[in-house]
This record gives structure tokens, C-alpha cells and sequence, in this order.
């Protein structure tokens, strides 16, 4: 049985996988990269209480709000690319923490209206100190490239979407 056994993962390892060896695909790699960091930050933001998503929604709606005087939920999840559903219910979790209101549009009831509340204001403030920490730390080891990566991604994101 053994004999068999050791047939079998000599077979296995001999043989080709379709991508080859994984540490060299690009999409293997970017998902451990992005899991890796999205512990970092998860580890960070637990100190104050909310989730990556919950962040990006915040500060989105804190940097629309200096483009727009009427910030919908439509306009956080066009700009976060975050599912309109997903947007109103993590939203929902933000209001309830006191970090934001959301009311009616008068113009258009069927929308709501965005505004970050004083708490949420200051637990923002928090939350990019962290996230610049959290950033900074992880592309460190690129050191003057991390400009260049972040060009990169960012010509990754218009291309693909």
C-alpha cells in the first residue's frame, strides 16, 4: 500500500499543473498580497471598532462631501465600486453606531441623504492615522517603487473596470 502510495505523489509531483507554479502566477500572488494586507488592516481598525469597508464608505463620504452638498448612497457605491445593497446596509451599521445620519432626499424620496456625525468626524480621524500607518509599513520594502505600484494598480483598476 505504501508503495503505491509513493507511485502516486511521484506521479503528482512530476506532473505539470495548467499555471505552472503558483508563486509565479500573478493572480496567486495578488491575492496573497491583498489578504495580507487586509489582516494589517483589519488588526489596526479593531482598535477603534469598525471594518475596512466601513472605513472606505466614511472616508468616501467625507471626501464627496467637499465635491458635492448632497452625498447619496448611490454616490458612495459608485465610488467605493462597493453593491448598492452591501453600501445600504453597512451604512445602516454606521448609523446605528452614531457615526453618520441618513435622511430622506427631499428632491428625490425614494434617495437618502449622507452626512458623518461629529463621532463619526473624529473616529475617521483616528481611522486614517492608522490606515497611513498600516499603508506605510506594508509597501516600506518597495521602498521609492511604491509610487510606481501604486501608478500600477491604479492603470490595473482603468483597464479592467
Amino acid at each position: 500500500m505504501s508503495k503505491k502510495v509513493s507511485e502516486v505523489s511521484v506521479k503528482a509531483s512530476s506532473a505539470r499543473h495548467p499555471f505552472g507554479d503558483p508563486e509565479q502566477n500573478a493572480g496567486f500572488v495578488m491575492w496573497q498580497v491583498s489578504m495580507l494586507w487586509q489582516r494589517k488592516l483589519k488588526t489596526g481598525l479593531d482598535t477603534i471598532g469598525i471594518t475596512h469597508a466601513q472605513f472606505l464608505l466614511l472616508a468616501a463620504l467625507q471626501f464627496i462631501g467637499t465635491q458635492k452638498n448632497i452625498v447619496s448612497q448611490q454616490d458612495l457605491a459608485k465610488h467605493c465600486r462597493i453593491d448598492k445593497m452591501m453600501t445600504s446596509k453597512i451604512l445602516r451599521t454606521l448609523q446605528k453606531k452614531g457615526l453618520l445620519s441618513r435622511k430622506k432626499n427631499k428632491m428625490d424620496t425614494r434617495s437618502k441623504t449622507l452626512a458623518l456625525s461629529e463621532e463619526g468626524e473624529d473616529l475617521l480621524a483616528k481611522a486614517f492615522k492608522i490606515i497611513d500607518r498600516v499603508d506605510g509599513d506594508f509597501v516600506v520594502p518597495l521602498g521609492l517603487n511604491s509610487m510606481s505600484f501604486t501608478d500600477d494598480l491604479r492603470t490595473l483598476l482603468k483597464q479592467n473596470s
